[in-house]
């Protein structure tokens, strides 16, 4: 499990209370893990590593085929649909990050993979990142690292529901200026979450997610760089990816035992609308609700890990 970033006096302010779980905090947000690939630090998700089973990352053949297939064509976005067959025909650097099973409502995880703005806001009131992603439209975002990256992710096509059996496709592209780069260095990215859920033999719900990733990269210098540096940054994304499922995992968790105190959180957050932030308050008291009906503990969690289709 991830460590507790931000401390637990910062948990105890925001839930005032000792007996949930804190939240583990991830080394970065998930507007990051997403919209990161598609500009320069996206260099991070190219990375080396030999197919063993599929739970584990990797840039195998194998994988970015079954992956590529995956991609309904067809049903994408007309306005993105050649941007996405230029990247996976010409993709500079591919991964599939680890498939991750966790502890996890199925509704809340979809409402937050559907709405990546109320996550990040959601970590900026806690005041663990400076991360900007704001919505501009029914699909689109906007993000600002305030650290030399800017890019806009667009899902183009979608096929969620609330048991997490879920297909989100995303393009994405952005630049990235610093150093040590002399001028700024674009990407495009193409970027595709599958989600499933099953309910365990405890009667608890679990979410299986996994992501592969797509990237071209406008320099080939830039390009040769990134696989040269590769296997460092190749299992720092992974453990964030890890990382963001386990804070949704143990945010779920603390809305069975305390979804008043969820609602305290998300009421008023900035860049989300009042809309979506309901929602999720709703979803945060069925959650509670469900667990008092049930009776079923939040520490009878068994450790599995299945793949999602």
């Amino acid at each position: 499990m991830a460590g507790n970033y931000g401390g637990d006096h910062m948990y105890r302010y925001v839930y005032g209370a000792s007996d949930i779980r804190p939240i583990a905090w991830p080394r970065l947000c998930a507007s990051r893990w997403m919209l990161m690939l598609a500009v320069g630090a996206g260099l991070q998700f190219a990375a080396a590593l030999a197919l063993a089973d599929a739970t584990q990352a990797t840039t195998a053949v194998e994988a970015r085929h079954e992956a590529s297939r995956a991609i309904p064509l067809e049903r994408i976005d007309s306005n993105y649909r050649t941007a996405v067959i230029q990247v996976l025909g010409d993709t500079s650097l591919y991964r599939r990050l680890p498939t991750k099973t966790v502890d996890c409502d199925p509704k809340l995880f979809t409402f937050l993979a559907q709405n990546p703005e109320t996550l990040v806001e959601i970590w900026r009131r806690l005041g663990i990142t400076h991360i900007e992603l704001k919505r501009i439209g029914d699909n689109s975002f906007k993000l600002t690292d305030n650290s030399g990256t800017t890019g806009k992710l667009t899902i183009v096509e979608q096929n969620c529901d609330d048991r997490a059996q879920n297909r989100i496709v995303m393009y994405a592209e952005g630049a990235y200026e610093g150093k040590p780069f002399a001028r700024p260095v674009k990407a495009q990215c193409v970027l595709l979450l599958r989600s499933g859920s099953m309910t365990e033999t405890n009667d608890r719900d679990y979410v299986a997610a996994r992501l592969d990733s797509f990237i071209h990269i406008d320099r080939s210098s830039i390009e040769l760089f990134a696989k040269a540096v590769h296997p460092l940054v190749g299992k720092t994304a992974d453990r964030n990816f890890t990382d963001t499922l386990q804070f949704i995992s143990n945010f779920s968790r603390t809305a069975e035992t305390r979804p008043a105190s969820v609602e305290r959180l998300v009421s008023g957050l900035p860049d989300v609308s009042p809309e979506s932030q309901n929602q999720l308050i709703r979803i945060a008291y069925q959650c509670g609700s469900t667990a008092k009906q049930t009776g079923v503990s939040v520490q009878t969690s068994p450790r599995v890990s299945r793949a999602p289709n």
